[in-house]
């Protein structure tokens, strides 16, 4: 997956993401964005960006980013893998993490 080619597919997984890590292979590198990255940066050390996809309407998305030679499983413990395929991972955490909104507003007010 070169950047996110299926915006509505990665926003429909998180709009009430609960407790899922879903990341994407891009390029060599593993991404998460907006909860799944909120939770992927409390398990383990994140590089963290904002993405603005664009097409007739904006929207600003964090992603968190990791080198595939990083990766290691467990990602944690209480984390286990869900699915697989070849550019997907997808990971359930045993509990909920909360204060999404506040760490993303958090996250944008430190990229202006």
């Amino acid at each position: 997956m070169e950047r996110i080619s299926n915006i509505e597919n990665v926003l429909l997984n998180e709009v009430d993401n609960p407790n899922n890590v879903y990341l994407y292979l891009e390029g060599d590198v593993w991404c998460a964005y907006e909860r799944s990255a909120y939770y992927l940066a409390a398990i383990k050390p994140v590089n963290l960006e904002k993405e603005v996809v664009g097409g007739g309407y904006d929207v600003v998305l964090l992603k968190a980013r990791f080198k595939v030679d990083e990766m290691r499983l467990p990602l944690s413990p209480g984390v286990s893998l869900k699915s697989v395929s070849d550019d997907k991972l997808q990971f359930s955490m045993n509990r909920g993490v909360e204060g999404f909104p506040e760490w993303k507003r958090r996250q944008l007010e430190s990229f202006a």
